[in-house]
């Protein structure tokens, strides 16, 4: 079986690649498929709203990349009350979803990475601008989801290991996201095909040196990143509208992605997997804003605070995955990334203040003494029986405990922060985060296309 896949990668070209995906514009949308990508989209667009009304991370500064429409053409500038052309706002969009690390992440056993935040600012600023919603902008952002899938799972993760350090998601999401947007506009698998080229001959590939614990910048190139990768996808699909092409073998062919980004992990065949049976249920939605790899360890130290108050405890022993466990060793809290990115600050925080909100990111909470004293009780380990939990499903479990002395006072463990929760239950923990990142108007809206994502164009005239 596995050899007849393999000679099917080597015949099949990204041409018909692309066509398989472009048959999705024929099937009907399944309603709990439709409910996921509304999860998705409201997510994206809340979270991105509130970064631009606090000016939090790159949103500060970015505005100046971009020239307003006066005319109120082109697409709007989520949180702000302006309109600019789609390739800008895609770019400004994209930049405040990312900036809070309050979204999505893909979970696979073959490659994480963020999806939503390129692919919705992509494709909503295309759609705005040509007035296209409906079941059309459904099943682009479809096309778009289950084709980042493919392509994460084909990379693999080795550009990412050791020393390397390439953005996950400035390799992957623009490409799904021009998949998605020529989807969107022409129902052409030629002119798809040279959308995708040509987004993944010009990537903005990033870099992760930002992020390195040892370097400590935590800087704002990080949401830039986002940005340009979403203005990537924009700009392929419009010029392949245009005429222009790009190489027949961007993907798979010689100098091309895979063999450029995949580090010898690559594996092609993985990009025929029928676009139908990707489980858009993967993309997981995070409870608290902070890097994902914190998740189940912050889930863990609130459970632990509603048992034991600090000056019980002599020491909060958490154990991650190995990856996991050096990335996110920071204990320099510069600034509000270090923080989100910050195993000892999230786990102190959350059980020093029994919380993981908005408010324990934010620059005045960055020093709190009491946090800060109680990070030097916070040891963090790297398991290998989580290394092959990590490895197996591609989440992010943590093992957290709690000592005094020698006696071990109580152990808890969770394979994600929403590690089961009823789907009722996890639905309560996202309208939770809704009110907490926008107005209870605009919460109100969006919980109304969440409940008919078939209409999402209703957003093209509301107030964001």
């Amino acid at each position: 079986m596995m050899d007849r896949i393999d000679a099917m990668t080597e015949a099949m070209t990204d041409r018909q690649w692309a066509q398989r995906h472009l048959a999705l514009l024929h099937e009907p949308v399944p309603p709990t498929l439709a409910e996921q990508i509304g999860l998705l989209l409201v997510d994206t667009l809340a979270v991105a709203n509130h970064a631009r009304r606090q000016g939090i991370g790159a949103t500060r500064i970015d505005e100046v990349l971009v020239t307003c429409q006066a005319d109120g053409s082109g697409s709007r500038i989520w949180g702000r009350d302006f309109n600019a052309a789609p390739t800008d706002a895609a770019l400004l969009n994209a930049c405040a979803a990312e900036a809070l690390d309050y979204q999505e992440v893909l979970i696979n056993p073959r490659n994480n990475g963020h999806a939503a935040v390129v692919i919705v600012p992509a494709l909503m600023a295309l759609a705005e601008q040509r007035g296209i919603g409906g079941e059309r902008l459904l099943k682009a952002l479809w096309i778009a989801f289950a084709a980042n899938i493919g392509l994460a799972e084909a990379l693999g993760r080795e550009h990412r290991r050791g020393q390397l350090g390439f953005r996950t998601t400035s390799l992957i999401a623009p490409i799904a996201a021009a998949l998605g947007g020529a989807a969107l506009l022409f129902d052409d698998a030629g002119r798809a095909a040279h959308a995708v080229a040509i987004s993944a001959s010009t990537l903005s590939a990033g870099l992760l040196a930002a992020l390195s614990p040892s370097v400590g910048s935590y800087s704002e190139d990080k949401d830039l990143a986002i940005g340009f990768a979403a203005r990537n996808a924009v700009q392929a699909v419009l010029l392949a509208e245009a005429g222009a092409t790009g190489p027949t073998a961007t993907l798979t062919g010689e100098h091309g992605w895979l063999a450029s980004f995949g580090f010898a992990a690559q594996e092609p065949r993985r990009l025929w997997r029928d676009p139908r049976e990707q489980d858009l249920g993967a993309y997981a939605i995070k409870p608290y804003p902070a890097c994902f790899g914190c998740q189940s360890a912050i889930r863990a130290a609130i459970e632990l605070s509603r048992r034991y108050r600090p000056h019980e405890v002599s020491r909060l022993c958490v154990e991650v995955n190995g990856t996991s466990a050096q990335t996110l060793s920071t204990r320099v809290i510069g600034n509000h990334l270090a923080a989100r990115f910050s195993l000892p600050y999230a786990v102190a925080s959350a059980f020093v203040r029994g919380r993981a909100s908005l408010d324990e990111f934010a620059p005045a909470a960055l020093d709190d003494p009491a946090v800060l004293a109680f990070m030097a009780h916070v040891e963090v380990l790297g398991s290998t029986e989580l290394d092959q939990a990590q490895a197996a499903s591609g989440g992010f479990p943590a093992r957290l405990a709690a000592w005094q002395g020698t006696q071990r006072l109580a152990s808890l463990e969770y394979a994600g922060p929403l590690d089961g929760l009823a789907p009722e239950a996890r639905r309560a923990v996202f309208e939770e985060k809704l009110q907490r990142l926008v107005s209870p108007s605009l919460r109100e809206r969006l919980l109304e296309v969440l409940a008919n994502p078939w209409q999402i164009e209703r957003l093209f005239r509301m107030p964001l």
